[in-house]
């Protein structure tokens, strides 16, 4: 007979048995998002929840947050211990993949419903929070990465996926690169940023994320393209959209639109 497999023990995997949260969780961000502000720790959301509020048609239960490296241990003991009972309790990690060091971060669950958060130190993503030109708010007043810091912090990563993303849900192209970026800049941090990145991933002692050196300039124009844009378009798509997320009768700044971000 075949071994009982304990769910419970499987790593990331949720639990749904919560409620659910309103406008897929952006009150209950905004309220992390306060209360850390409050207590002087700046705050941005990055990743899937950040490439949404860009228009990429992403889905997620999970918001990552951007923390500075010396205020992340002071949220962490802040979310966990408020005076009048803490909202919010520690949570499974995501499970590991070798893109990304998500799993080896704090995570945390409102407690009774399906939302989770991430905190991410600032150093691993590459986002300052704490900076004025590397943080803009949506009309709902949540603090998301702003667009040329995101796209420098995922150029830094390599995330692939992630690059083209951006680049269809905001329709950028190479010269939009060139003029913001700041390539050669980017290049010289993306070499002290990999070798940190390296460093920890080895103390993670897991193997996943590791970086080796790649040219940014090449990285974005490679996948900011007509070409690569236009291959990007599913065919059922062709002639209604122009980019993979952007409708041609919808060609307004998704940042701009009425929706939950």
């Amino acid at each position: 007979m075949a071994d009982t497999v304990d769910f419970d023990k499987l790593p990331g995997l949720r639990d749904y048995s919560g409620e659910q949260t309103s406008r897929q969780g952006v009150d209950e961000i905004s309220d992390v998002v306060n209360q850390l502000a409050a207590a002087d720790i700046p705050s941005c959301v990055i990743g899937v929840k950040a490439l949404r509020y860009f228009g990429a048609g992403r889905v997620t239960d999970e918001w990552d947050l951007c923390i500075p490296d010396h205020k992340l241990e002071a949220a962490r003991h802040l979310l966990l211990s408020a005076d009048d009972g803490a909202k919010y309790e520690v949570a499974k990690p995501p499970p590991p993949i070798p893109s990304s060091r998500r799993h080896a971060f704090p995570c945390f669950r409102l407690k009774g419903y399906n939302f989770w958060f991430i905190l991410v130190p600032s150093s691993d993503c590459f986002v300052d929070p704490s900076l004025a030109d590397h943080v803009e708010r949506s009309r709902n007043g949540v603090p998301y990465a702003s667009l040329v810091q995101f796209a420098r912090s995922l150029l830094l990563q390599q995330l692939i996926a992630d690059i083209a993303d951006l680049i269809d849900g905001m329709d950028l192209d190479i010269d939009w690169g060139v003029q913001n970026i700041g390539f050669e800049t980017l290049q010289e941090e993306s070499v002290k940023f990999n070798e940190l990145r390296n460093q920890r991933v080895a103390a993670d002692g897991d193997g996943h994320g590791m970086r080796s050196p790649q040219v940014m300039e090449q990285l974005w124009s490679e996948r900011a393209s007509k070409e690569a844009k236009d291959r990007r378009i599913e065919p059922m798509k062709q002639g209604r959209y122009f980019t993979r997320w952007r409708r041609i009768k919808s060609p307004e700044d998704p940042r701009t639109k009425d929706r939950p971000v």
